[in-house]
């Protein structure tokens, strides 16, 4: 009988350490102005009807190294998907493709690029790998960093994630921008329960069944695409 780990004291290589953990509102690092910054993606503001010719902010400097995702390592049309279970890692998880709307500068193209910014970091936890995320991300963003260690640090070794899937429950984009000229969308979300398993097949430790969460989803419009300046839960919000 598996007992869960204790969590007052998390290890740094561990993905439920302070900021590898996706189901803790505290492993994110909170940014400044949060829910200032939210209230305006709320508001009604008027929509502008072009993209803007450039990014404002860091994203600028980091623009021609942020690109949408491709498929080329998709597993092959007969390979049969298999999620993790308790004996084994997922196999032929396929990789999240970029929708042709989550390419619009449009308030549908902002939500659609939402849905799949947390698409490829459901994949990160069923596969290790986070490159599909980072490819949308700003390097800048730390919670995508600290998910891109906490991922690859539970699937080293031999060791798997059970679960760990992304289900968007709502999400609204306001395409007006914020004063630093970022776009923003408020997100339902909650993610599938997670089990972490050893290389000898015990288990590790079982994250339970969590609630929805609000986040907000901080983007920028950059050459053509969308890129996460970062994803946060709002203030307040509760969930496991």
């Amino acid at each position: 009988m598996t007992t869960s780990r204790t969590h007052s004291q998390p290890q740094p290589d561990r993905a439920r350490s302070h900021r590898g953990r996706w189901r803790q509102r505290h492993h994110f690092v909170a940014v400044a102005g949060l829910a200032i910054v939210a209230g305006l993606a709320l508001t009604g503001c008027t929509p502008t009807d072009a993209p803007p010719t450039a990014a404002t902010g860091p994203a600028t400097a980091t623009a021609s190294t942020a690109a949408p995702a491709t498929t080329s390592d998709a597993p092959s049309p007969t390979a049969v998907y298999k999620p993790a279970t308790a004996s084994g890692p997922a196999q032929n998880v396929p990789v999240p493709v970029l929708p042709a709307k989550a390419k619009e500068f449009s308030k549908a193209g902002l939500e659609a690029f939402a849905t799949y910014w947390y698409s490829t970091l459901g994949y990160a936890f069923e596969t290790g790998d986070s490159a599909p995320m980072m490819a949308i991300s700003d390097p800048a963003c730390q919670t995508c960093a600290a998910m891109k260690k906490a991922v690859q640090n539970e699937h080293a070794g031999g060791k798997w994630i059970v679960g760990g899937r992304m289900v968007v429950q709502s999400v609204t984009g306001n395409i007006a921008p914020a004063p630093d000229g970022s776009y923003q969308t408020i997100t339902m979300v909650r993610q599938e329960n997670v089990k972490y398993y050893n290389a000898d097949t015990s288990l590790s430790e079982d994250m339970g069944v969590t609630t929805s969460i609000a986040d907000i989803v901080v983007t920028h419009y950059v050459n053509g695409h969308w890129i996460a300046k970062t994803v946060e839960h709002l203030q307040g919000s509760k969930g496991n």
